[in-house]
């Protein structure tokens, strides 16, 4: 038994030292295909950013280049180190192999196919705002199986491409054009066309809101609230030209409408609360409590 195990052993190492130089020639072969395919990439991927600047296009398109390149570097090192008819059965069953890989990996034939087309039809491009289903954030990359997109609270989510080709896709910034909205309460007896001039002059101060033809900000009525009438304001932004965080800008332009609005005068009053006391004849459940660093009005009025 030892003897025997010895000879095949040397019988292995034989056979190693005898093919050493197909295997380094080989090897050489798998570096320079690998080389290649990283050259050629990144011409690809220049040459498509140049003609029609599409990162995401690019991507793709120098990913799948660099694979084939490898898988024939992969078959010419099987070749050269005498695995030839495993490299050709490996390329004559392509088809079979694909038809039982297709049925064992559905979902990543699916998904590829999706990232595939998603890469020609162009929904959206790198940095792009867009929702699918509840998930709604920047599109980082589109790899040959899933879609990054990075969240506004921080979350990195990989979608599978699928999921974007079967659901509705929203992209909030494909004309590089994003629209937010907030409402104010102001008071019944206050002048609301005079409010609404105030708060358009203020937006139209603010550098960082777009202001073009179409885009241009608005103030409309929104409803009659119980103790205000609330105003709902529209702007947009241009997310090309913005570097900025939109939701920080979105608070900045809320606090200097508040601002100018409470310089012009307009007061914005809390909710009226109703008391209804159905036991009659008895004593208020209401206290009063003061403080004493606080000093109390000269005529109180109890409503």
């Amino acid at each position: 038994m030892k003897d025997r195990f010895i000879s095949s052993f040397q019988e292995f190492w034989e056979t190693i030292l005898d093919k050493s130089p197909s295997i380094v020639l080989g090897l050489v072969l798998l570096f320079i295909m690998w080389g290649l395919a990283v050259l050629i990439s990144r011409l690809v991927k220049k040459r498509i950013m140049v003609r029609i600047n599409d990162q995401l296009l690019s991507n793709f398109i120098g990913r799948l280049i660099f694979l084939i390149f490898l898988i024939i570097g992969v078959v010419m090192f099987l070749n050269q180190i005498g695995l030839g008819q495993a490299a050709g059965g490996l390329l004559a069953g392509a088809g079979v192999s694909a038809l039982i890989i297709g049925l064992a990996f559905k979902d990543i034939g699916e998904n590829f196919l999706a990232g595939f087309f998603l890469a020609f039809s162009r929904p959206f491009s790198i940095g792009d705002v867009i929702q699918v289903t509840d998930i709604t954030g920047k599109a980082r990359a589109l790899n040959f199986r899933n879609t990054h997109v990075r969240t506004f609270d921080g979350r990195d989510v990989f979608i599978p491409n699928s999921m974007l080709i079967k659901s509705p896709l929203t992209n909030f910034t494909r004309d590089g054009l994003m629209r937010y909205d907030f409402v104010i309460g102001l008071d019944y007896g206050d002048n609301i066309a005079e409010a609404i001039r105030v708060i358009i002059d203020e937006l139209s101060n603010m550098a960082n809101i777009t202001k073009a033809e179409g885009v241009e900000p608005f103030v409309i009525i929104n409803d009659f609230g119980t103790s205000t009438i609330n105003l709902k304001t529209y702007f947009w932004i241009n997310t090309y030209d913005f570097t900025g965080s939109s939701l920080q800008l979105k608070s900045v332009v809320m606090h200097q409408v508040l601002l100018r609005l409470s310089e012009a005068g307009f007061n914005m009053p809390a909710d009226i609360i109703e008391l209804k006391i159905y036991q009659e004849g008895q004593p208020i459940p209401v206290s009063v409590r003061t403080d004493a660093s606080i000093k109390p009005k000269s005529n109180p009025e109890i409503v």
